[in-house]
């Protein structure tokens, strides 16, 4: 049972899971200023070095408790976790990790302790988790939503970049990217006409029954490999390739120097204002907010309460 990450109608003005650690392609080592891969995928070594293969459960969240900010990410249900949850602590783990190192704490700023631990509209932890009524279809979206990153395609990943995929069998998964795939789940440095899937890191059930590594090949535009594999782990099969952000979206975390405020603000303010006029014209099941009130009340109490929740698609087996 992995997580799914589907198709939704759009509601705002903006556009949002073995063992066995192989050497890094030369290429994670030649990062522009621009990203924030490498001390990802040293958030990366760290939880997998710490606290992999600790289980996989879709109602978990976060395998261990987090210093964070002055505050703390607090787990569910240490150390059981799930894909989406996974991609956020590798991400609130760099964040620290670059907090730390560097002494600036502007990062809490925009992504503050508490949107790791909540679940309203403005907190990242919804955005990451794919509510369809939040227009996100993986972690490159959330990522650009909050200022914080871009979209590029799946030919111009590198390793520490992110990726939500979509299988022929309705299920999906969101994880970090490690390295491009041939045919017979051999790494490959660059992305070429070889390539037939990619090695990743998130958690799931598949080998690591928890924080590990898999290894996903595409099917469809002309891809159709499932490989057995050399170490003996079950391949990630059946996932369709695409050059659309909707069934394979795709991107990285920009370095905190070049996060923008403004852009998140500008999106914020226009998510909210989609959702205000969501509830109007859906009625008072759509958030759980009474319809009829105006739009500083609605504020207002969409703040008071966690409204957003997990895609339920993600609970479908695998």
């Amino acid at each position: 049972m992995n997580c799914r990450l589907g198709l939704y109608s759009r509601i705002a003005l903006f556009a949002v899971c073995a063992a066995g650690l192989l050497m890094r392609p030369a290429s994670a080592q030649q990062d522009t200023d621009e990203t924030f891969n490498k001390t990802i995928l040293r958030a990366v070594d760290t939880l997998f070095k710490n606290y992999k293969g600790g289980g996989y459960d879709i109602k978990k969240a976060y395998t261990h408790r987090i210093e964070y900010g002055g505050g703390e990410i607090k787990p569910s249900d240490a150390p059981w976790t799930m894909c989406v949850a996974a991609v956020a602590e590798v991400i609130a783990t760099a964040v620290a990790i670059h907090a730390s190192e560097t002494n600036d704490k502007t990062v809490f700023d925009q992504l503050p302790v508490i949107g790791w631990n909540r679940m309203r509209p403005t907190d990242i932890r919804s955005h990451l988790w794919v509510d369809p009524r939040l227009d996100s279809y993986g972690t490159a979206d959330a990522l650009v939503t909050f200022g914080i990153g871009k979209r590029v395609k799946f030919s111009e990943l590198k390793p520490g970049s992110f990726v939500n995929i979509n299988r022929t069998n309705r299920t999906g998964h969101a994880v970090v990217f490690i390295n491009y795939l041939d045919k017979s789940g051999a790494p490959l440095e660059a992305y070429s006409d070889k390539v037939a899937g990619f090695r990743y890191f998130s958690a799931q059930n598949r080998n690591s029954h928890g924080l590990g590594y898999g290894y996903a090949f595409f099917t469809g535009s002309g891809y159709n490999s499932c490989p057995a594999l050399s170490s003996g782990e079950q391949p990630d099969c059946g996932v369709i390739y695409s050059t659309g952000q909707k069934m394979l979206n795709t991107g990285f975390m920009l370095h905190p120097g070049k996060w923008n405020k403004e852009a998140r603000e500008t999106n914020m303010k226009a998510l909210l204002e989609g959702l205000y006029v969501q509830t109007r014209s859906r009625g008072d099941d759509y958030l759980g907010i009474p319809s009829a009130v105006d739009f500083d009340e609605f504020l207002s109490r969409i703040e008071s309460t966690d409204t957003m929740r997990l895609n339920p698609i993600f609970e479908q087996p695998e």
